[in-house]
């Protein structure tokens, strides 16, 4: 693989990997805090509701500078979780006041969302700009299988290093953003200038060609969530299992998932030379076969993990390569920054939504995200055809 194209998996990778990892251990920290459950779900909200909004600020400033953008988002993001770890420590040696320990808290969460907005927004653009409409698929399958794969493992990273304290999880992040900081700065090369055209009007997130895309985003980062935040809880109430052995099938469940979207990324950037229709068919297929089957038999959770480790691999790189080869050259960096958002706004609105739903009943949140994905197979399913009948009307 070019060295260019392996840095930014492994950029993603880390990044995607540090904030899905944030998920399993806040509870358990927030507790030893003495933080309300709506202050524990406050301090992930804010980072997704950061993260959209960086997506955007920063795709708009760096429209020439991506190299240096990006060094400075992972440096800042790593900054505030390392700041995040050590205020978080201190508080359990020293007594503080817990209304101002949560402000601090909140704050720094808010500026490494706004931080991390910029980095899966600035590596779609790199490979945009280093790919051809022929083999756009692949580059994204290298995005996509960087991001399904951070947000898969970093639950079960997170997990794992508990045992180590709620704290650690968060330090090895910041110690692997820095890492990946300076060798993106000595690896990658600086963004040769380009003269946008003009495009005939800014993009928006509704225009028809992208709309569609930007929705299967939008959906997948917030069914994602939603089953991470509420699977664990659904399994020990559906087979009356202790949190322990809970925890431990969701954390072998998480991994079988990750190996899953890996083993398929590759066949996508390798081997396949699918369409972007094609992948989204599959993929939002499995998707929904996935969260009907966690319906139907919770006990088959290791077949569930493999059809959404499936589900990821296709649809996140569908998606995207569809919007990217929708639009014209100079509207390319847009597109990304869209496409990009539509993560954060999951992952702003779906711990949310999906604790919302499991309270008035556990199995809410797997109607409604199986509901939802039936309805865009169906969409996606039958867009060729409802297009070819309005072109000859």
């Amino acid at each position: 693989m070019n060295k260019n194209f392996l840095m930014i998996f492994i950029t993603v990778l880390v990044a995607m990997t540090s904030i899905a990892t944030f998920n399993p251990i806040l509870g358990l920290l927030a507790r030893n805090l003495g933080f309300t459950e709506i202050q524990t779900g406050s301090l992930v909200t804010i980072t997704g509701l950061f993260w959209i909004i960086g997506s955007f600020l920063w795709g708009n400033w760096a429209r020439t500078k991506r190299k240096r953008v990006m060094v400075i988002a992972i440096t800042g993001y790593l900054l505030t979780l390392a700041s995040f770890a050590y205020l978080s420590d201190q508080a359990q040696l020293v007594a503080v006041n817990p209304i101002v320990l949560y402000w601090q808290l909140f704050f720094l969460r808010a500026v490494g969302g706004f931080f991390f907005g910029a980095i899966p927004t600035m590596a779609q653009g790199y490979l945009m700009e280093w790919t051809t409409a022929q083999n756009r698929a692949s580059g994204m399958a290298l995005f996509g299988g960087a991001s399904g794969m951070g947000f898969v493992l970093g639950p079960a990273l997170g997990a794992a290093l508990t045992s180590v304290g709620f704290t650690a999880p968060m330090y090895a992040s910041a110690a692997l953003l820095a890492v990946v900081a300076i060798c993106f700065a000595m690896i990658i090369p600086p963004q040769q200038k380009q003269r946008e055209k003009a495009s005939g009007g800014k993009l928006s997130a509704t225009d028809p060609r992208i709309s569609l895309y930007v929705a299967i985003g939008l959906l997948l980062s917030t069914v994602m969530i939603i089953l991470q935040v509420t699977c664990g809880i659904y399994m020990q109430d559906q087979l009356s299992l202790a949190a322990i052995d809970a925890a431990t099938m969701i954390g072998v469940g998480l991994s079988v998932a990750g190996v899953i979207v890996v083993v398929v990324q590759l066949m996508v950037g390798r081997y396949l030379r699918w369409k972007p229709a094609r992948l989204l068919k599959l993929g939002l297929t499995s998707l929904f076969a996935a969260f009907a089957l966690f319906l139907l038999a919770p006990s088959l959770y290791l077949l569930v993990f493999v059809l959404f480790g499936i589900g990821i691999g296709f649809t996140l790189p569908g998606y995207i390569t569809a919007a990217s080869l929708a639009v014209q050259a100079e509207e390319q960096s847009t597109v990304a920054t869209y496409t990009a958002a539509a993560q954060g706004v999951g992952s702003f609105i779906g711990p949310l939504t999906g604790t919302l739903l499991y309270s008035l009943h556990l199995s809410i949140p797997y109607v409604v995200c199986a509901v939802l994905l039936f309805l865009f197979c169906l969409r996606v399913f039958t867009k060729r055809r409802v297009e070819a009948v309005v072109a000859n009307s």
